[in-house]
């Protein structure tokens, strides 16, 4: 027993017999002795997170990035120069973002709690032959279990006593009704979900019942196996991250030889040493763009509050800017493209053929025949096979908070919908006579019937596999006459049977008959037959979802659907769906684990339907995308789904009928289920990306031409035009206000229009000549102007105080105007300000408007307010002098953003 459990072993393919052989149990169960004997060796069953992070280990990772360590530098520095507030600032900022980063990740280790809840907490066992009530924790391989309708499995099961048992399993297999469980020896080459003798822990039973014997607990069990590769699966760095790890090195590399270029330089050029430090340590400080992390934090915060507001729950603020560059969606089919409610679309009453509309368990809909309406309650066979579903039926049809819902089979729920559409209802039609009996359906029998009275008439009312319930049937009702069920007649039944079933419709038989006698046995009750008809049902596609797949397609985002259904039902919803072409493909999981690693590539490369898949396959699907170098969005409801959520760069749970580990495996959660939300948080991540381009592009052109002036001005022989103090006010003024503005500029209509942003290029390169040519284009302008003050007020004849301190006023005033009129040039990668309209402009973002504004009034405050002009050691300027500067600030009014968006062909690595 001992060398079974610690080998693989495949249960569903051995005997009932050779099972309790290999576990050294029997159907008495395992006496208290050897259940306390495999608890210690075995271990409790339960799931135990091997790589649990704690609180301390996620707060330490959090400091794990580049631009935390330049934020510290920036602040100690700050410190050292006496700039208190500027280093209480950014001390502020680096806090918030840890702590963000901190509470985000702590969350998401609850994934582990989720999938813990899933197990049963206590279990009906029998041990020495003797039912009782244990915990499920302390079940033990060899145990034999008894399963009750509603109960959750406790552990992986193999069933050997089976009576009408239907168990709920599609958080594993992603089916989307209760599956038929039986006893019998399967084949060894089986799939999961196709394991019909075993009962996986987490499964719920909703019909019949049985007993079974345990074979794997805790850790080895399906659910087991995804928890542990949940916990080890690392997650995905995000594009945005990538970035900003890659910049922020740059920017270290960058500040750093730049400070030490210009204090050699000032010292060469016989700059005093005091001077050259202070200047050297504000241009680090002024190098280090400390409001960039504030911003991308607020931006992406104000993402996640819009995307929210329309049903996007983002729990993970990098996530909102990755959305924009997904370049693949893996969907789920059943609840996910699907509603998870299964619905009648046909009904054959052997001489028409009725379409159904609406959709889900909705009461609202109509009969269609050559798509005209008809009332079917005018038509003899159609309202009898209506009766006879909704009477031969155990589920429950009611409304529910404003909803319409089933519990029980939601195939002969949908029955019941069906019934409700022509305004048959359920509780009115048992009020019209009175249940004798039932034959309840069996995996072997296919069918079920029940005997009801109505008044001194007894009816069977039969329902079932077509091919079971036509060898039952020898009569047939057409247009309200009984008439004999000839072969012509059957073979009609068949072709039509087969016609629905190829469109991926389940198919049942209703039957009906008068009844003699009362007897109610099998033989008695279901012979001699009258065929009413066929009905075909299907969990149908969302409505909105292909509108969202269609603009999906056109943001050039590819979608594949993975599934644990059939292929051909699969199939049949994406052509629905207008996804599945001609050329389109659909592979199986049987035929994955038959492809080699080439074909595998391949296929993924390819296809659109991924059918029958384990979590395996999910997992490996994921993977070979991401090496594909795609980023992958990957949506899922199930714990099927928890691994390859978690792998993927987005993972996105539903929100309504997704299980708690899903969503706290995901990066995003869909309040409404609805694959449209997607789409709309790809446009509104493509929005926030381009934000947060624009304000990099911003920043860091600012950033550029303040190192670029002083480096000028050293080399040309100058003074320093700036002062430490100055650097830090034009940090202040252009880093603040109209940086954040940029982050709320409003999305391009058209970026749905444009293929997703390559995943290999790097925003670092893409954004480099643009800032370079920027920071550039103001130094000139500003040490223009000011060797043209310097002149102007004498300087270079008689260098005096006044004169120094006019034309740095001039200097600064001009930099820093200079990057307020170039911030509606970082607005548009095409267009500069002068090829957009006045609203375009000025209108379209009020707030940035108003911040342009508000930093301008700051610097004009600075120019002409005494206690600031002490402060800052500037001079008021006249009108001239003042038209002066805004003349060569007006510079970066025209650079042409197409122009230089080109990517800087130098190899910039992580």
């Amino acid at each position: 027993m001992n060398k079974a459990l610690e080998a693989k072993v495949n249960w569903h393919s051995l005997s009932v017999s050779d099972v309790f052989s290999k576990l050294d149990s029997d159907e008495r169960g395992l006496s208290e002795e050897s259940v306390n004997e495999r608890l210690s060796k075995f271990g409790s069953n339960e799931l135990v997170d091997e790589t649990h992070l704690t609180p301390f280990k996620i707060f330490i990772y959090q400091f794990k990035n580049i631009m935390v360590w330049m934020l510290i530098i920036a602040s100690i520095i700050s410190f050292s120069i006496n700039e208190t507030i500027d280093a209480v600032v950014i001390l502020v900022i680096l806090v918030i973002n840890v702590l963000l980063g901190f509470f985000q990740e702590y969350k998401a280790e609850k994934a582990m709690e989720a999938l813990k809840s899933l197990a049963a907490p206590k279990a009906v066992v029998i041990r020495d032959g003797v039912e009782k009530v244990v915990w499920s924790r302390d079940l033990v391989p060899g145990d034999v279990v008894v399963l009750n309708v509603g109960d959750i499995v406790p552990a992986n099961v193999r069933l050997f006593d089976c009576l009408n048992l239907k168990v709920d399993q599609a958080h594993l297999t992603g089916e989307s009704i209760p599956i038929s469980k039986g006893c019998k020896k399967l084949k060894l080459d089986v799939s999961l979900a196709d394991r019909s003798n075993m009962a996986f822990m987490g499964s719920i039973v909703s019909y019949g019942r049985a007993r079974g014997v345990v074979t794997e607990t805790g850790m080895r069990t399906e659910i087991g196996k995804i928890a542990l590769t949940v916990a080890r699966e690392e997650r995905v760095t995000t594009p945005l991250q990538r970035e900003l790890n890659l910049l922020g090195k740059w920017l270290a590399i960058f500040a750093v030889c730049a400070v030490v270029f210009v204090f050699i330089v000032g010292l060469i050029f016989n700059h005093e040493i005091v001077e050259m430090l202070l200047t050297s340590v504000s241009l680090a400080v002024a190098a280090v763009p400390e409001g960039l992390p504030a911003v991308i934090t607020i931006t992406l915060a104000i993402g996640m509050q819009r995307m929210a507001s329309r049903n996007a729950i983002v729990r993970k603020l990098s996530a909102v800017q990755t959305l924009g560059s997904v370049t693949v969606i893996c969907s789920d089919k059943t609840g996910t493209l699907t509603k998870n409610e299964m619905t009648v679309k046909r009904v054959f009453d052997g001489v028409n053929d009725y379409n159904v509309s609406g959709s889900g368990y909705n009461p609202k809909g109509d009969f269609l025949l050559n798509d005209k309406k008809v009332n079917v309650l005018q038509k003899g066979n159609i309202k009898r096979l209506l009766t006879a579903g909704a009477l031969c039926n155990g589920a429950y049809y009611g409304k529910s908070d404003g909803q319409y819902q089933v519990i029980g089979d939601p195939t002969e729920g949908c029955l019941l919908a069906l019934a409700a559409k022509a305004g048959l209802w359920y509780e009115d039609l048992k009020k019209e006579g009175h249940e004798l009996g039932e034959l309840s359906f069996t995996s072997e029998r296919k069918r079920m019937s029940v005997i009801y009275k109505h008044g001194h008439e007894k009816m069977v009312y039969s329902k079932g596999a077509p091919d079971v319930m036509l060898k039952l049937c020898n009569r047939i009702q057409l247009n309200g006459r009984v008439v004999k069920l000839t072969d012509k007649l059957r073979k009609k039944i068949i072709a039509k049977n087969a016609e629905m079933a190829s469109s991926a419709l389940r198919v049942l038989t209703i039957a009906y008959k008068k009844m003699d006698g009362n007897r109610l046995d099998e033989r008695s009750v279901e012979k001699n037959l009258i065929f009413l008809g066929l009905v075909g049902m299907i969990d149908p596609p969302r409505p909105e979802v292909k509108g969202a797949i269609k603009l999906a397609r056109k943001a050039g985002i590819r979608v594949v659907i993975i599934t644990g259904d059939h292929k051909l039902t699969a199939t049949a919803i994406t052509k629905e769906l207008g996804l599945f072409g001609s050329d389109s493909v659909a592979i199986s999981g049987d035929e994955v684990d038959k492809m080699s690693s080439k074909k595998f590539s391949t296929a993924v490369a390819t296809a659109t339907v991924f059918a029958r898949v384990s979590p395996e396959h999910k997992l490996r699907i994921v993977e070979e995308l991401r090496k594909q170098g795609e980023i992958i969005a990957v949506t899922g409801d199930g714990v099927n789904d928890a691994p390859a959520l978690k792998s993927a760069h987005i993972g996105v749970a539903m929100g309504i009928k997704g299980t708690d580990v899903s969503k706290e495996a995901s990066e995003m959660v869909l309040a409404d289920d609805n694959f449209s939300t997607i789409v709309e948080a790809v446009k509104g991540g493509r929005g926030i990306f381009a934000n947060i381009k624009k304000f990099i592009k911003f920043l860091l052109s600012a950033n550029a031409d303040t190192i670029s002036e002083v480096t000028a001005s050293i080399l040309l022989g100058l003074p320093l035009p700036f002062l430490p103090i100055h650097i830090l006010w034009m940090n202040l003024v252009t880093d603040g206000l109209p940086a954040l503005a940029l982050s709320v500029d409003p999305t391009d209509k058209h970026v749905m229009n444009k293929p997703p942003r390559d995943p290999k290029k790097s925003l670092v390169r893409e954004v480099a000549i643009f800032v370079i040519i920027a920071g550039i284009i103001d130094a000139i302008a500003s040490i223009t102007l000011y060797i043209i003050a310097l002149s102007y007020e004498g300087y270079f004849v008689n260098p005096t105080d006044y004169a120094l301190s006019k034309a740095r006023t001039m200097a600064i005033s001009s930099a820093i105007i200079y990057e307020l009129f170039f911030v509606f040039n970082c607005r548009d990668d095409d267009k500069s300000i002068w090829g957009r309209s006045f609203y375009d402009n000025f209108l379209s973002n009020k707030k940035l408007t108003l911040a342009v504004i508000a930093s301008l009034i700051l610097q004009i405050m600075l120019i002409y307010f005494p206690p600031l002009q002490v402060i800052f050691s500037t001079t008021s300027l006249s009108l001239i002098e003042l038209g002066m500067v805004f003349f060569f600030a007006s510079w970066g009014l025209f650079i042409i953003p197409k122009w230089f968006h080109h990517d800087l062909k130098i190899g910039l690595k992580e």
